[in-house]
């Protein structure tokens, strides 16, 4: 190495190093970046090249690797240069870990161990030609990679556990499905203990069945195997994650060596709720939000099971379950960490879909838009869009509850003051849904399922274990706070000294900043318009609504938002603006109202953000059914097949063209929105039958009947019978191929129909917020402020609005300040930043900062025609 080099190499080595932190905790909003340092270009790309060879780390971003090892590759073109050839880890001599990648001369693959924490060398030290070097930061398996100071305190629950990080080895286990699967479930079957067999069995390497009593399956590459499946469950993060796989027990699996029924695909998924947790969690299954219990993979549909069969691995973490981690940054840093560790052990990854119920539809839409090339493809049930703006939903909603009466009681003893409530309020009951946008049933639910994880003061705050006390307003001002915002505070920042409360001055310090508000909204704006509720009413519910304090307790005045915490709810990605979506193909599927709480209109909010940012949704399929939540019991496993197509497509796509302009290239003729399961007969895949599960799929995942070799029409019909029948989706002439002369005359008629198949048939109802006048998009988590206009309320002698001058007065009194202009942005909306870091274990940078620009593709996470580069947005 010559002198020049030698400096080169040390610079590196002290930047990194001293990024890592030390001494005492330190908190900053704006310090140098810490997860990485910005050196010379080379050293920042995961691969480095000299004239006549490349080194390149296949695991993740060098600067992002964790527990102590990478998978790395080492291509050298010429022959001359092979022999001699030598790799050094931080010195020492691991050339005898490199192994040769079939079909590709000159290249090699291996896995590195044992990397220190912090920066390490690697060199590739060529005979006779030079020396190419790159530089790996790792990070501790517990972590943080870049999610900063962690929460404290946490319990760990694992009896392996070597340290307080939870960390363990990893622990295997053996399943396999029975061939005599269908048989097994009909003879088992009791109906005085109802309940379905696990579709999967134990598996004994040591004492193994027969195989004519396993199953066996042809994977989407043509590998016929047997069906066992290793699960694989560790700690990384200091939580559980669970990686399962098609798996021969006679066979050796690495990532340089991968066993050939796997065929490169990861499926990720996610469990349901929101929630925090102060202690691990288990990673989720299923589809329908992680609760399906074992067996029923035989009835619902799972695409799990059918995902294994085909020759996916799949994967979940405990932390990227927003029931149990409310945190996006953290969830996100789950599925990097676990991701790298599928290519460190398993092999390169050619792309991965993400899937999930409510909460885990949470998870992929956020996760996405922030930290975008973790997930390809995303098939998303029962979903939101973000938590934050829900949350301003369903503060709405308890408001409004505790307006009217109607919250169920805690107990029998509150039953007679709920009655008399509800007999004595303002409202006829028939007028709520005028104020809710909303039947009663959703607003009511949703604040039994989601409103308590809010609060600060739980008492049986999940994981703290007796570890401290929590919150109370009285006794333990100075206690843990165990709610949502403050989860997130190194996202959100703290509240200002101006805004203190009482506990917050006595203790000199914020509590968590607040980002909602309802200043300004007029909550049943639209109903007053349109004559459901009469001025009175109207002037009432504004004048006493209220809002809530820094603890989730009513107050008199309105919730006002922390302007930095607002500002960084946009900027984080914890509001999601859908503004870095469109590089994935997004499948959504959706069922009726009421949807215990999940409102329907959430998948076409996800698409108007989509058009807003995107001047399009393209991208976005939705597919609607009469199933609760999800539509169908055999949406999941259809869109599994749409959704692997759809990425094949754009896998083999060898244009120049950007990512986002070939998701759109390769949209298969199945994504396209339908409203009607009886399509999924045609499908290409099918015949998918409604309401059946995994009992009547296509390719069954096991030996099924013969019932199931059904005739496979054309695809196409499916086409014709969306138009035929007039899909809810829309009926839009227009698709029929008719002259626009002929449907502008219909659109009058059309046009109403559409309106009313929107509100009947898809339950498409609005919010408190869109009463209030506010968009599809609802967007508005504090709303820009105008004058009171009289043009807002009309003359209406049903309302008991006769001078409208005069009401205006009236509520001008009610909002001194304003109310809110819908026509203008947001307050504090920035744009959202992609790939934030947020310090190290002892530093926090309140609101992240980007991490630094990292100019080529992993090349380990997808395929080429991805375009996966895990840098900030400012860096694209």
């Amino acid at each position: 190495m010559d002198t020049r080099t030698r400096a080169l190499t040390l610079a590196i080595a002290v930047g990194l190093t001293a990024c890592g932190g030390g001494g005492d905790s330190e908190v900053t909003s704006s310090p140098q970046p810490v997860v990485g340092q910005e050196v010379d270009k080379q050293d920042r790309d995961s691969s480095t090249e000299t004239g006549t060879a490349s080194l390149r780390v296949l695991s993740n971003r060098p600067d992002l690797v964790s527990a102590g090892d990478a998978l790395i590759e080492v291509n050298i073109p010429d022959p001359q240069d092979r022999d001699g050839t030598r790799l050094l880890l931080n010195g020492r001599d691991v050339s005898a870990g490199l192994m040769a990648v079939p079909g590709s001369p000159g290249t090699s693959r291996a896995l590195l161990t044992g990397l220190a924490v912090g920066a390490n060398e690697l060199r590739l030290v060529l005979p006779g030609s030079g020396t190419v070097a790159t530089s790996i930061t790792n990070h501790p398996a517990g972590g943080p990679v870049f999610s900063g100071p962690q929460v404290q305190p946490w319990t760990c629950t694992n009896p392996a556990a070597v340290d307080d990080q939870c960390n363990q080895p990893a622990e295997y286990e053996i399943r396999y499905v029975p061939a005599s699967s269908f048989t097994r479930f009909m003879e088992n079957f009791d109906p005085q203990a109802p309940g379905i067999p696990d579709a999967f069995v134990p598996y004994d390497p040591g004492n193994p069945p027969p195989p004519e009593d396993i199953a066996t399956v042809t994977t989407d590459h043509g590998v016929t195997t047997p069906f066992i499946v290793r699960i694989e469950r560790g700690v990384l993060n200091r939580d559980r994650y669970q990686i399962m796989a098609l798996y021969q027990p006679d066979r050796d699996w690495s990532g340089v060596t991968p066993q050939p029924q796997w065929n490169g695909k990861v499926l990720i998924h996610h469990g349901g709720n929101v929630g925090v947790s102060y202690g691990m969690g288990n990673p989720p299954n299923g589809d329908i939000a992680g609760t399906a219990p074992d067996g029923f993979e035989v009835l619902l549909g799972d695409s799990i099971s059918v995902a294994l069969a085909r020759g996916f691995v799949t994967l979940s973490t405990a932390q990227a379950n927003l029931g149990h981690n409310v945190n996006l940054v953290t969830a996100a840093e789950s599925l990097v960490m676990t991701k790298e560790r599928i290519i460190e052990h398993y092999g390169p990854i050619r792309y991965a879909i993400g899937t999930g119920c409510s909460g885990g539809a949470i998870a992929q839409q956020h996760i996405a838009n922030a930290y975008p090339g973790i997930y390809q493809g995303l098939i998303v049930q029962c979903s939101y869009p973000d938590v934050w703006t829900t949350a301003t939903q369903f503060a709405d909603y308890n408001l409004l509850n505790n307006y009217l009466g109607n919250q169920v009681p805690q107990s029998p003893d509150d039953l007679a003051g709920f009655v008399e409530a509800l007999l004595t309020s303002e409202y006829l009951a028939l007028q709520w849904p005028a104020l809710y946008g909303h039947l009663p049933i959703n607003p009511v639910v949703s604040d039994l399922a989601f409103f308590p994880s809010a609060y600060p003061d739980q008492e049986d705050c999940p994981g703290l274990n007796g570890k401290a006390d929590t919150y109370h307003k009285e006794t333990r001002p100075d206690g843990l706070r165990c709610g949502l915002i403050d989860y997130m505070a190194t996202q959100f920042g703290t509240r200002p000294p101006e805004v203190w409360s009482p506990n917050e001055q006595l203790l000199a310090r914020g509590f968590g900043g607040i980002p909602l508000d309802n200043v300004g909204v007029q909550y049943g704006l639209r109903a007053l318009q349109e004559g459901l509720i009469t001025a009175d009413q109207f002037l009432a519910v504004n004048r006493e609504i209220g809002g809530f304090d820094v603890d989730i307790d009513y107050q008199a005045h309105r919730t006002s938002a922390d302007l930095q915490a607002l500002t960084n709810a946009y900027r984080t990605g914890a509001i999601n603006t859908a503004e870095n979506l469109a590089n994935v193909p997004i499948i959504d599927l959706r069922g009726p109202d009421p949807g215990i709480a999940h409102d329907a209109y959430h998948s076409w909010q996800t698409r108007a953000r989509l058009e807003k940012a995107q001047g399009h949704a393209r991208n976005h399929t939705i597919w609607y059914g009469a199933f609760p939540l999800a539509g169908d019991t055999i949406f999941t496993t259809e869109a599994l097949y749409v959704m692997d197509a759809w990425l094949a497509g754009i896998e083999t796509d060898g244009s120049d063209a950007d990512i986002n302009d070939k998701v759109i290239a390769n949209k298969p003729i199945e994504a396209r929105d339908r409203c009607l399961p009886v399509s999924s007969v045609f499908s290409e895949y099918g015949p998918f039958v409604p309401y059946t599960g995994n009992l009547l799929t296509p390719d069954p995942t096991w030996s099924q009947p013969d019932m199931t070799a059904l005739p496979r029409p054309p695809a196409a019909l499916g086409q014709i019978v969306d138009v035929v029948t007039g899909q809810v989706c829309g009926l839009d002439l227009g698709a029929l191929g008719l002259p626009s002369v002929i449907t502008d005359v219909l659109s009058p008629i059309t046009d109403e129909v559409v309106a009313a198949q929107s509100l009947i048939v898809q339950t498409r109802f609005g919010t408190p917020r869109t009463v209030a006048g506010d968009s599809i998009e609802t967007l508005n988590n504090k709303c820009a402020l105008r004058p009171v206009d009289p043009a807002d309320y009309p003359a209406n002698l049903l309302t008991g609005t006769y001078d409208p001058e005069a009401l205006a007065r009236e509520v001008a009194k009610i909002f001194p300040d304003g109310v809110c202009d819908y026509s203008r942005p947001p307050v504090g909306t920035v744009p959202t930043e992609t790939w934030l870091h947020y310090g190290d274990g002892t530093r926090a940078v309140i609101g992240g900062e980007p991490l630094p620009a990292h100019p080529g593709p992993v090349a380990g996470w997808a395929s080429p025609s991805f375009q996966v580069n895990l840098h900030p947005r400012s860096a694209l």
